[in-house]
């Protein structure tokens, strides 16, 4: 390279200008390519298809969805919502949701009480999968205590956790099982696939 840029030294000036001008041209292009691939930003439809990707299309295809901030991104007509990511996480973790997961969601988002007994049935779809979470403790970040699960594509369903003492509460045993129990955000998670138990 230092050979070729010292021969431009005894080029006539119009062709020295000339191959500049084109080093800058192809420089600048280069450039702008670069910067705007790293700030491109996701489109609202793109988000819109993460969000209803997690239910099936007779559900999602109806569904409000919501974007990562709770902003209304499409206006819908059966009472379901989906949204781009579990809260607060953003367009990660998809989830569609029924009315009583979105009173459980804004309590759970709040950490404001809720009481699985005096509320209704509730269905919310992750065909999707989720993040690694404690099946323990909702809150827990702490990776090194707990029973730490990662679901692929699951329901998840809300009922008075009187009717979940009989189900198995580790995420391994196969079938549904419970998920925060002795919290006010318990519910029965039910896998759709074979989640292995980590080495």
């Amino acid at each position: 390279m230092t050979i070729q840029f010292n021969r431009l030294l005894f080029l006539k000036p119009w062709r020295q200008s000339a191959i500049m001008k084109t080093i800058y041209l192809i420089s600048t292009a280069i450039l702008l390519t670069y910067c705007t691939s790293e700030t491109n930003e996701i489109t609202t439809q793109e988000i819109i298809e993460i969000a209803t990707g997690s239910a099936p299309a007779n559900i999602s295809s109806d569904a409000t969805v919501l974007a990562a901030d709770g902003s209304v991104l499409r206006e819908g007509s059966n009472g379901w919502t989906c949204m781009p990511g579990t809260p607060p996480n953003e367009n990660v973790n998809p989830m569609c949701v029924d009315q009583v997961w979105q009173e459980w969601l804004q309590a759970f988002i709040n950490q404001a009480p809720y009481d699985s007994e005096a509320k209704g049935f509730g269905v919310s779809y992750m065909l999707q999968g989720d993040q690694n979470v404690d099946n323990n403790d909702p809150f827990n970040t702490d990776q090194s205590v707990g029973t730490w699960i990662q679901e692929g594509p699951h329901l998840m369903l809300l009922m008075p956790a009187s009717l979940m003492s009989d189900l198995p509460r580790d995420p391994y045993a196969g079938g549904p099982y419970v998920m925060w129990e002795n919290n006010d955000f318990v519910h029965m998670m039910v896998p759709l696939e074979v989640t292995e138990r980590p080495n």
